[in-house]
């Protein structure tokens, strides 16, 4: 198996992060250094990683498509959904002008 050192290096920094801010709470909380009373605090501290992370894709990634020349399914279906509402909407406005043209001169007078 083979990583890179780039990756290697963030990954080292990220668990020496998490690994000095649960050193951090042990120290606070007067715990003694061991696996049983880390372990909840290393868990806690990722799932704040984890929380940021999934918070970041929704804010900032969210609208990105994989391809720029095709929709995935979900776009697909909201594309069509909306289609289908813009022609509802079409056949509703077409109507809606046939019963005004019905009172002919008086829309001129009593509305404009």
């Amino acid at each position: 198996m083979w990583a890179s050192p780039k990756y290697c290096i963030a990954v080292g920094k990220i668990l020496d992060s998490i690994d000095k801010k649960v050193h951090e709470k042990l120290d606070e909380e007067e715990l003694e250094d061991t696996v049983e009373n880390a372990k909840p605090l290393f868990e806690e501290e990722v799932r704040k990683m984890h929380e940021k992370q999934i918070e970041h894709e929704r804010e900032i990634c969210s609208g990105y498509r994989d391809s720029p020349y095709e929709l995935d399914q979900w776009e697909q279906e909201d594309l069509k959904r909306e289609f289908r509402e813009y022609e509802l909407a079409k056949i509703a406005l077409e109507a809606a002008e046939k019963k005004l043209k019905a009172w002919g001169c008086f829309v001129q007078k009593y509305c404009e």
